[in-house]
């Protein structure tokens, strides 16, 4: 691949940084202040005309974002092709101002002398002057070639392009060498701006029919594309198309880097507080006050609040990825915390109105949004370590140094609640934030202690040489019980939430997370355990209704559990004559009625039972124990 080429995807990314800046900067009201400064602002009309233009603007801004790398360099050439003409006119200003700075009327002089002289030109030092205009017209021409790069042109127009520039750039200078009329030469800055202006404007009109094309044909393979593939796939296309974390990141870099020097520059505020910098060192007091403005700075706009969100979920991938080392797991979902933490974070910010709030008020909410992140964090650590852990008891692995990882983990996700409770509540007073809080902790705490419980139930059954036909039931009661915690503790999460949103700050955002807690955290969870609890009580009813096999069966038999191929201590016989472990052969009835090897019906429902038992009884046979399954996976 070519240097270019290797440039493509860090260009791509820089050239969408501006319209962040853009979009930012007019959300917290610095954007354009010289020109209408909304704080003096005097009238509705003014504040309407006002409010028009800052919408243009981030209008414009959001669009440039989308806009592909050849439309966006294309139009900062123009950008800077402005800027070049500004530069030529402010020396050609001042140069002629220099000469016949007597003739100039008293509102002329009120405008040039505003803008303070770039360059000290005396006694109309015209070689000066024709050495800057010179390099200007050089770089407007390298600019030209460049907009008109890939189209129909010729070297002929081109060399004739790059006199008539030079020639606009030199006009006032070859005007006073040519002439000593002060009429025209008062008048030459502006006609200077006439030719290269009139270049500027055909390309710019020859641009915008190439754009009109281009944005039918793209909405054309837009809406081709979202009814061929999918708006999913469309959208996920397009967000690798635009590096949007990585743009969002570098957004994040560049801010901070300006709010960094916007501090630094004005340091020190007083001038008798620090009397010579160089001998004074930055106290603690000072730097934890910088870091504070940092993070204030840094979510004070939508726009720097999605930054603050990409760099929060770089982090936490980093940090999902050393605790998927640390306890030894290669799953691909173990590998989302990123993403996750993110969605959290700024669901967060907006639920509680972060922009919003007065900078302290922003910095004690962030405060409480980081200490929620990290105790949902914890959760995820132990949506990873949970399968890992059971996983190396239910099979029997004896690695002692991943048992000692997997479980080093769990006692982390232990100490760590504990300790941050502690410090939470030695710092602060009771709350609703807090309760919250320490809700989420605990939760985890006993999350932990239910897979420490399974681990060691399944780890004793390891070492044991009969058959434990009781495991499957301790793991149930265990795992109910920790079912039934979590569920309080979602109602009590609701209710507290309920008290935010109605005494302290309200919101639609918030409604609607409340409704979805309610939802998938409450109402999910009951009915799915009250599903689990009514198979487990059919499968119960369904193993009581088969006989129980004597001894002399089980030697006359003597053969092993076709189910789970251990010893056969006591049974159950089915209907067809064929002999299983009880328990084996209730979580096989959780799936299917059939017998697992002649796949003839074992339990026959009552027929007097009515047609909505019957349904029920359908239902049981299309559905699969969520709980349950993992320990029949594991047996």
């Amino acid at each position: 691949m070519s240097w270019l080429g290797r440039l493509g995807a860090p260009l791509d990314i820089l050239v969408r940084i501006p319209p962040l800046f853009i979009m930012d900067s007019i959300l917290n009201r610095s954007f354009l202040w010289f020109i209408v400064p909304y704080d003096h602002l005097s009238s509705w009309k003014e504040y309407f005309i006002w409010l028009g233009i800052m919408t243009v603007f981030f209008i414009g801004g959001f669009c440039l974002f989308f806009f592909s790398q050849r439309k966006l360099m294309q139009i900062y050439s123009y950008l800077f092709t402005i800027c070049i003409l500004l530069a030529s006119y402010w020396y050609n200003l001042h140069y002629v101002y220099q000469i016949h700075s007597q003739q100039i009327t008293d509102h002329y002089f009120t405008l040039t002398s505003q803008i303070p002289e770039p360059l000290e030109m005396k006694n109309g030092d015209f070689i000066k002057n024709g050495l800057i205009q010179l390099f200007l017209s050089s770089l407007y021409h390298l600019v030209w070639i460049f907009q008109r790069y890939g189209t129909e042109d010729n070297r002929v127009s081109n060399s004739l392009g790059q006199i008539g520039i030079h020639l606009s750039f030199l006009f006032p200078i070859i005007l006073k060498i040519s002439s000593q009329s002060d009429k025209f030469i008062l008048w030459s800055p502006m006609a200077a701006l006439l030719f290269p202006m009139f270049l500027m404007t055909m390309d710019i009109l020859s641009s915008l029919s190439e754009f009109l094309f281009m944005t039918r044909r793209m909405y054309s393979i837009i809406h081709l594309t979202i009814s061929t593939v999918g708006l999913h796939a469309f959208l996920e296309d397009q967000w690798k198309r635009l590096h949007v974390p990585q743009v969002l990141r570098c957004f994040y870099v560049c801010r901070l880097v300006y709010i960094l020097v916007q501090h630094f520059i004005r340091w020190p505020k007083h001038p008798l507080e620090r009397v010579d910098i160089e001998e004074t060192d930055l106290s603690y007091e000072t730097w934890a006050e910088i870091i504070q403005n940092l993070l204030v700075r840094n979510c004070e706009t939508l726009i720097a609040l999605l930054g603050t969100t990409s760099v929060i979920s770089l982090i936490a991938h980093y940090v999902g990825l050393f605790m998927a080392f640390c306890i030894g797991s290669n799953s691909e979902e173990d590998r989302n915390m990123g993403t996750v933490s993110a969605i959290l974070f700024f669901i967060l910010a907006l639920q509680t109105g972060l922009t919003g709030l007065a900078p302290d008020k922003r910095l004690v909410r962030l405060y409480r949004n980081l200490s929620l992140l990290s105790t949902a964090i914890l959760h995820f650590i132990h949506g990873m370590v949970n399968p890992v852990l059971l996983s190396l008891s239910a099979s029997r692995n004896m690695s002692i140094i991943k048992h000692v990882r997997a479980l080093a983990m769990c006692l982390f996700l232990i100490v760590f609640p504990v300790c941050l409770l502690t410090y939470l509540w030695r710092e602060h007073s009771a709350s609703t934030w807090l309760l919250a809080v320490t809700a989420f902790s605990v939760e985890i705490i006993m999350k932990v202690l239910v897979t420490l419980s399974v681990y060691t139930l399944f780890m004793i059954d390891a070492y044991r040489d009969k058959f434990w036909e009781k495991l499957d039931d301790y793991v149930y009661y265990v795992q109910s019980m920790g079912n039934t915690i979590e569920f309080f503790f979602g109602v009590f999460l609701f209710c507290n939430g309920g008290w935010i949103m109605l005494f302290e700050s309200g919101g639609t955002i918030r409604a609607m997370m409340m409704c979805i807690h309610a939802y998938f955290n409450i109402w999910v969870q009951a009915k799915e355990g009250w599903k689990v609890f009514m198979k487990r009580k059919t499968a119960v009813n369904k193993i009581k209704s088969l006989a129980e096999a004597t001894m002399e069966q089980l030697q006359e038999y003597n053969d092993v559990c076709a189910i789970c191929y251990q010893e056969l201590k006591s049974a159950r016989v089915t209907r067809c004559n064929h002999f299983f472990h009880s328990i084996c052969l209730r979580k096989w009835l959780y799936v299917q009625d059939s017998c697992p090897l002649c796949h003839q019906v074992l339990y026959q429902p009552n027929t007097n039972a009515g047609p909505h038992k019957n349904n029920n009884h359908n239902d049981y046979q299309n559905n699969i124990v969520i709980n349950d399954d993992n320990i029949l996976n594991h047996q």
